[in-house]
């Protein structure tokens, strides 16, 4: 089974991984799983998010498997600018050196700046003037306004973009049909039920 590897950090936010969360879950729909999350940290000392709770990772940086590696999820925080994350910034450029995935959102994208990961792929942030506040960020022509971007295997996305970001990224991991994704994301974007109807018809139809 693929990991797919989420990095915890002081101050993450906690609404920002909610809907990928969710879509993971469903692969309890299907015959068999395709992926496992695995949370990694600095350490394995509990990490405190924006909203309070206190996290405890699964392994450290250095425990990474990158050949059992699908991609890599780094959520928004405060404190994306600090040296110690450098170590998880390494890995994200070497994930998409290697064709892994690679999704950051909201202030994590202050760290792919900063490692200079977006002066060469189409992405978006909260806004152009937010990255370009970094001294590495020369990758203005690329910036897209949009509340998500795609661009090979990387995805970005705004405080704004949770909901199409983990659409994304599980289109690119292949996760799901484009049948179920299609329904899934209608649902949570409108809350209509005819697309939870449709989502749970799409699971049937894949056992079948």
């Amino acid at each position: 089974m693929k990991k797919i590897y989420m990095y915890l950090l002081d101050t993450m936010a906690d609404w920002e991984h909610g809907y990928l969360l969710q879509g993971l879950t469903l692969q309890g729909m299907k015959e068999t799983s395709s992926f496992e999350l695995v949370t990694v940290g600095i350490s394995k000392e509990p990490v405190t998010t924006a909203g309070g709770l206190k996290i405890i990772p699964d392994i450290c940086v250095n425990e990474m498997d990158e050949e059992q590696a699908a991609a890599l999820v780094l959520i928004g925080a405060d404190t994306w600018m600090e040296d110690q994350h450098q170590p998880i910034l390494k890995r994200a450029a070497s994930f998409l050196e290697t064709g892994k995935t690679v999704a950051a959102i909201c202030g994590a994208t202050l760290g792919l700046a900063k490692q200079g990961i977006l002066n060469r792929y189409q992405h978006t942030s909260n806004a152009l003037f937010y990255l370009q506040s970094i001294d590495t960020y020369n990758g203005s022509s690329y910036y897209i306004d949009k509340v998500a971007v795609i661009d090979q295997n990387l995805i970005t996305a705004s405080s704004a973009g949770s909901l199409l970001w983990a659409k994304y990224i599980m289109e690119n991991l292949k996760l799901y049909s484009a049948q179920t994704l299609d329904a899934w994301y209608h649902y949570f974007s409108t809350g209509q039920i005819e697309y939870f109807e449709k989502l749970i018809a799409s699971f049937n139809e894949e056992i079948q």
